[in-house]
């Protein structure tokens, strides 16, 4: 194999593809990146047996071919190389040549041979959605995922199609987020996609409005952004039944201004974090929210005015719960709803009806 690339292009194909690289792996294979130099294209592909990403680039092959690299070393000799072409050959040895300018390296090979093939995606179903949306979708419901392995289902995030509607939910058991958006379909179904599958899919889409094509089968997903496929498996299982938890009515609703909140939570956060529960507390009286928080290094009281309807309430929430949710709402104002203290709470901004977020309270000592 010999090609001829320029830094830029090379560098970019090996980043994308790098996300399907493993961090541990028992098969030393999968810390390659397979090379496949053909027609004027240069395939590059990764995967670590759970997710796969391919991704093409227009390169000047002069001897068609396949090689595979170490991940982590061809990404480091690119990125170091100086801003021109670079000239990638196979020599004996299993060696292959790197050179750029006055820089020459050599580096060994793995068996291409060895390198597992992507799985073929049959289109069952399909959906097509642009860039910007499907990351503010992400961006908006992958932070309340589940980490937990003992539950492997709460690990990925619901895609529920409805038709021409998308609902992704994802919910760890303490709270839950929900993100509905219009999309281009005329079929019903559900997958679960996994969480660090959906994460590496939201930082190589663009924040443009051009539309990607999402396919699924019964196992996997496959997702056709410009010149990239990325490839996962689905997660089996059933998801739990999340509009059964959304509760129907509440008693308590308050309007307030979300960047406020947002600051005020924060302080209260800095004492949370030195107690065992990293609890905030939140007493509603009136037209003013009070926030708390205290440890053995001191205390926090922050007032906030709100708009109120129903009847006063103490409540206390994990810190943590309550300022991801307010990191990605674009809302300058937002509602809460409460119902009882132990009771689920739902936070919805004013100008996004179709996101909400409910949050569990945590428990706490009343002040006598």
């Amino acid at each position: 194999m010999k090609i001829i690339a320029t830094k830029s292009t090379l560098l970019e194909s090996i980043n994308v593809v790098q996300k399907a690289v493993p961090s541990k792996t028992t098969l030393p294979i999968l810390e390659g990146i397979l090379f496949d130099a053909k027609s004027g294209k240069l395939k590059l592909t990764a995967t670590d047996l759970e997710m796969g990403i391919e991704t093409t680039s227009n390169v000047d092959v002069i001897e068609p071919g396949k090689i595979v690299l170490s991940s982590r070393m061809v990404g480091e000799i690119v990125r170091k190389l100086p801003d021109s072409d670079v000239e990638i050959e196979t020599a004996e040895g299993n060696l292959v040549s790197i050179k750029s300018e006055g820089s020459k390296f050599k580096i060994v090979t793995l068996p291409y041979d060895e390198y597992p093939e992507l799985p073929v995606v049959k289109k069952e179903n399909g959906i097509t959605i642009k860039q910007n949306i499907l990351k503010d979708m992400i961006r908006k419901t992958i932070f309340a995922v589940s980490t937990d392995e003992i539950r492997p289902i709460l690990t990925g995030v619901l895609f529920d199609v409805s038709g021409e509607e998308l609902t992704m939910v994802a919910l760890d058991g303490f709270r839950m987020a929900v993100k509905k958006n219009v999309i281009m379909n005329d079929n019903n179904f559900k997958a679960v996609i996994p969480g660090k599958t959906l994460s590496e899919i939201g930082k190589i889409i663009n924040d443009n409005e051009e539309n990607i094509n999402i396919y699924f089968s019964k196992n996997h997903i496959q997702v056709q952004i410009e010149d990239t496929i990325i490839i996962s498996r689905l997660l089996e299982g059933e998801f739990i039944n999340y509009k059964q938890i959304i509760p129907a009515e509440y008693k308590i609703k308050t309007k307030m201004s979300s960047n406020l909140l947002m600051e005020a939570c924060d302080r209260a956060a800095l004492f949370a974090r030195d107690s065992s529960n990293n609890m905030i507390k939140f007493e509603i009286n009136d037209d003013m929210m009070v926030i708390m928080s205290n440890s053995q290094n001191g205390d926090v009281h922050e007032e906030l005015k709100i708009q109120k309807e129903g009847s006063d309430i103490e409540i206390a929430f994990n810190a943590k719960y309550f300022i991801d949710v307010l990191k990605v709402i674009e809302s300058e104002e937002i509602t809460i709803e409460f119902t009882t203290n132990v009771s689920p709470s739902i936070i919805r901004p004013v100008k996004d009806e179709e996101y909400l977020y409910l949050v569990l309270p945590a428990r706490f000592k009343k002040n006598s």
